[in-house]
């Protein structure tokens, strides 16, 4: 090899060399994901729930994703149309309005979700009927168990604030163990806050299953990130139940597995957008 053509090897290593350090450089000043989690747990129970899928996507991104919640689902559903999160961890119903703005539907768990009505197990209240007059706990007016066990009973002739009354609690637990306290007559959630509630408490408490069976919660992607990262963040959710922390997150959760959200999916979601907005009012 002449000196010439020895120097003009040297040059090509160094360039390319160099542009390997400005890609590196790039890469690592990628701003982080925004994960928006809707707050149905407190903050602190949501980051450690999902503190193994966090970190699973960050190393198959290879970018830091910082998680956010809200201090109430009217926040969340605000933000999540508002386009505040790249990433959404969400309602069906919030995903299904989100889905008609600009988030990219991904997928949801497997299991379906269904609005059960909590009642003291030692109580006069064994039927849905009996709930006339009653009081009755929400996590939130806006979780979709709420405004499907308020439906349900719309649907069985029930007049809000005529034959039964709501009020809120922080969470499904803290609405529950107003039941069990004697605050407050019955509590609407789902069988999956339920295994998160201390045995001894749910062994005080009666089950009034509703007919109501809804999609569970959906994750989307926001389309800003474009279809190339779209379709990693796509790859990167696919691929946590195959890994052992995500083995164990979808077997303690309950969650099942992740699958793709359908056009069945949105379809049965429509009949609740329409309330979710009346509520929102």
């Amino acid at each position: 090899m002449t000196l010439p053509s020895r120097l003009a090897g040297l040059l090509r290593i160094a360039v390319l060399s160099c542009l390997g350090m400005i890609n590196a450089v790039n890469a690592g000043e990628l701003p982080p994901l925004k994960l928006g989690i809707m707050p149905f747990n407190s903050p602190l129970a949501l980051i450690k729930t999902h503190q193994p899928l966090t970190a699973h996507l960050e190393r198959s991104l290879g970018r830091k994703v910082v998680v956010f919640t809200s201090t109430d689902y009217f926040t969340h559903i605000n933000q999540l149309l508002a386009g505040d999160f790249d990433l959404a961890i969400t309602g069906p119903h919030f995903g299904a309005m989100a889905a008609n703005r600009d988030m990219q539907l991904l997928f949801r768990y497997a299991i379906e979700l269904q609005p059960v009505f909590v009642v003291r197990g030692d109580g006069p209240i064994i039927s849905a009927e009996a709930l006339r007059g009653k009081t009755i706990a929400l996590s939130s007016r806006l979780s979709i168990s709420s405004i499907g066990g308020i439906k349900w009973l719309q649907d069985k002739g029930f007049v809000l604030n005529r034959d039964f009354r709501i009020v809120e609690f922080s969470s499904h637990g803290a609405a529950v163990a107003a039941v069990i306290a004697g605050t407050a007559d019955a509590a609407i959630t789902t069988h999956t806050p339920l295994r998160q509630i201390p045995e001894d408490l749910r062994a005080r408490t009666r089950l009034l299953d509703t007919d109501i069976h809804v999609p569970h919660v959906m994750t989307l992607a926001h389309r800003r990130l474009g279809s190339a990262n779209l379709e990693r963040v796509r790859r990167a959710f696919a691929t946590f139940p195959e890994t052992p922390e995500g083995k164990a997150f979808f077997i303690e959760t309950g969650y099942k597995a992740y699958i793709p959200v359908s056009q069945s999916d949105l379809d049965s979601l429509q009949e609740f957008i329409e309330p979710t907005r009346q509520m929102m009012r």
